[in-house]
């Protein structure tokens, strides 16, 4: 049998709201890098990732980790399909994103990802993944309007930051060079049209309280996280290769290979509690939770000095931002 214990509801907020905090947090190893090639980072986060999930899942399932996707073929392959596809996409859309944070840093970038795709992924997980009883729309309305008024908050935020430290002359690391802060933008808004690739095959693909057919969570994720290996050697190692890198990463010791690990396990150790959660809560619920880890990438941009310089009113608007984050999780909890 698979793994499946029993968790309730508020134990599963909980877990909802643990996994964003590992999401949120693993982007500060791109603080690290220095000149090490951002695809190699990629390769060994998601090599690392391959390595957690499917241990994992042999360790927890054993035989029933392939038994379970085998059944779920015979009844409908589009599941395992399609979730493999969506590893493959979410993916692509990682990886810009992880190029408009190294020019844009963390506290600017992240609003403006995270404000398309809480519409877009509310979207998604409300129609493929259904909605639970005791859940209304009403209250993921008003959930996903703070949440963006979070959002909205936080990107003025860091305009008014911006701003202050032009004036002032700051240097935090980041770009200042207008086309590539223009390149980033574009990147960011095209990143974040397939970032919901990840909400889909969480609402398609996994079994849960509104999903009757689907994979177990540990083959879920282990169909998704090969999806998503697949998806990164493509962008990220051939890359590598036609540049004549791809030997990069025997050039750099365990200190540099580190991140790569950390950010694998805190992205799919993050993706396990999540997707364990989401089984009991649906997606449409898991989902804006999913979202609160832009309050961790806020905080860490600040611990970085990403806002050294800003005037009050900007660190007004952050704060502003932040309790909205919480009001929108609280909302879709049934907390108030």
């Amino acid at each position: 049998m698979n793994f499946n214990p029993t968790i309730a509801q508020p134990l599963a907020i909980t877990m909802a709201l643990l996994a964003p905090a590992m999401w949120g947090s693993w982007f500060i190893c791109l603080k690290y890098l220095k000149e090490y090639p951002i695809e190699a980072f990629y390769m060994t986060l998601f090599v690392a990732s391959m390595v957690i999930v499917w241990g994992t899942g042999f360790i927890l399932d054993g035989s029933s980790l392939i038994g379970n996707m085998v059944d779920v073929w015979e009844i409908d392959k589009t599941k395992i399909i399609y979730t493999f596809i969506c590893g493959i996409l979410y993916v692509i859309g990682m990886q810009l994103s992880l190029r408009v944070y190294s020019i844009l840093g963390l506290t600017l970038a992240q609003p403006v990802q995270s404000s398309i795709g809480v519409v877009v992924g509310t979207i998604v997980t409300s129609v493929v993944g259904g909605i639970p009883e005791g859940f209304t729309v009403s209250r993921i309305i008003i959930s996903a309007g703070f949440i963006i008024s979070a959002l909205l908050m936080c990107f003025y935020a860091g305009n008014l930051r911006n701003r202050a430290q032009k004036e002032q002359k700051v240097d935090t690391g980041l770009s200042k060079d207008p086309k590539e802060i223009k390149l980033a933008i574009i990147m960011m808004i095209v990143g974040s049209l397939f970032m919901p690739a990840y909400s889909f095959g969480l609402s398609y693909g996994l079994k849960s309280i509104t999903q009757p057919v689907g994979m177990a969570v540990m083959p879920f994720m282990a169909v998704l996280v090969t999806g998503a290996f697949v998806g990164a050697f493509f962008t990220a190692y051939v890359p590598l290769w036609k540049r004549g890198e791809h030997k990069v990463f025997f050039n750099y010791g365990w200190k540099i290979h580190r991140l790569g690990l950390i950010a694998g396990l805190c992205h799919y150790g993050g993706n396990i509690i999540h997707t364990f959660a989401t089984s009991h809560l649906s997606t449409v619920v898991s989902w804006p939770l999913g979202l609160t880890g832009g309050l961790w990438t806020q905080m860490w941009g600040l611990k970085f000095g990403e806002f050294k310089g800003a005037p009050k009113k900007a660190y007004w608007f952050l704060g502003v931002g932040i309790l909205c984050y919480l009001l929108g999780s609280f909302t879709i909890s049934n907390i108030i």
